[in-house]
């Protein structure tokens, strides 16, 4: 009697949870209804899914926006910009977008109407459009990413370039209009207080000569001997070693007649001579250095060796303080008397 008892107390307790087990899934299906009905165009999951498996296979990366252009490839020597002479790539500006395309998620599904992708940034840019394309391939040519991002004031969105549907994202992706941001774009690793004399000719009007006596002292206009503006003269004998460009190529890619020409002097006796040169509409700079004791020969090498072998484009603000006329540093002095170019 006992066991029959017992036994119909343990039919009863598992009927109890196969009903509550029943009426917690019903209490799913109902709540996920009620959000759906509620959003109808919420989304969620990774845009690239399994990315963090496949990633390792990658061999180029190519980025193509309305502001620049660029292929990334793994070299024997690491990976490089392959359309910039195989300069070599930021590792960690790699890995920032490996891991944000890894975190990319949808957010929300938008528009499939092709019409309205000029709105959220995803016209493609192979095509004039805003959007950002993002491909990357592994070695067989495979696509593991292929992308087109809007990335607006007002949110991120995505989609890929052969489907119109466009869907919002979050995450956090490095800038990718900017070839730059990918490189050490340093044309002369010198520090500023170890020049002590620049001598500068200029696009246009005469040239001229800054000078200091020491590192602590003042710039002046040394030649001619005129009283110019301090802020703006220590800021054109410094600049060369303050660049920004915003791109590079090999130095004998860039040819043509020098517009503007710099040769600075440090204390310890090295020698950079550096040229202004435009071509294919904008303006680089090479540069090249000297010693001129046997004691500066190994300083010299090191400043050749980072920067010999390339030519640097220069913003349009660098290329106005790198060698400003004189009448920038001295406007309201009168025509100076002549004086013989410094090169």
């Amino acid at each position: 009697m006992t066991s029959e008892l017992s036994e119909r107390r343990r039919g009863r307790t598992l009927t109890l949870f196969v009903i509550a087990g029943a009426l917690a899934v019903i209490a799913a299906v109902t709540v996920g209804i009620e959000v759906r009905s509620s959003s109808p165009n919420a989304a969620s999951g990774p845009v690239v899914p399994g990315l963090e498996e496949t990633i390792s296979g990658a061999q180029r990366v190519t980025i193509v926006s309305q502001e620049a252009s660029y292929r990334i490839e793994r070299t024997q020597r690491g990976w490089a910009m392959r359309d910039r002479d195989d300069y070599p790539v930021l590792p960690a500006r790699l890995a920032q977008l490996t891991e944000g395309l890894e975190g990319l998620r949808y957010t929300r599904r938008m528009t499939s109407d092709a019409s309205k992708h000029e709105r959220l940034g995803v016209t493609d840019p192979r095509q004039g459009g805003r959007g950002i394309l993002v491909q990357i391939e592994d070695g067989r040519g495979a696509l593991l990413v292929n992308l087109i991002l809007g990335v607006e004031t007002n949110g991120l969105y995505v989609r890929q370039p052969d489907n119109d549907q466009t869907w919002a994202a979050e995450g956090e992706l490095p800038p990718l209009r900017d070839v730059a941001t990918w490189m050490a774009l340093q044309p002369l690793s010198l520090p500023a207080e170890r020049l002590a004399r620049v001598e500068i000719m200029p696009a246009e009007g005469r040239a001229y000569i800054l000078a200091r006596d020491a590192a602590d002292q003042p710039w002046r206009i040394a030649a001619p001997a005129l009283a110019g503006l301090p802020q703006m003269i220590t800021a054109a004998a410094e600049h060369l070693t303050q660049l920004s460009p915003s791109d590079v190529r090999t130095a004998p890619a860039i040819q043509g007649a020098p517009t503007a020409r710099i040769r600075a002097r440090t204390f310890d006796g090295i020698i950079i001579d550096a040229e202004l040169i435009a071509s294919d509409g904008r303006t680089w700079v090479k540069m090249v250095a000297r010693a001129e004791t046997p004691e500066q020969e190994p300083a010299a090498l090191a400043i050749n060796n980072e920067s010999a072998a390339w030519a640097y484009a220069l913003t349009s603000e660098d290329v106005q303080a790198l060698a400003p006329p004189l009448t920038q540093l001295v406007p309201s002095a009168a025509p100076p008397a002549a004086v013989p170019p410094p090169f």
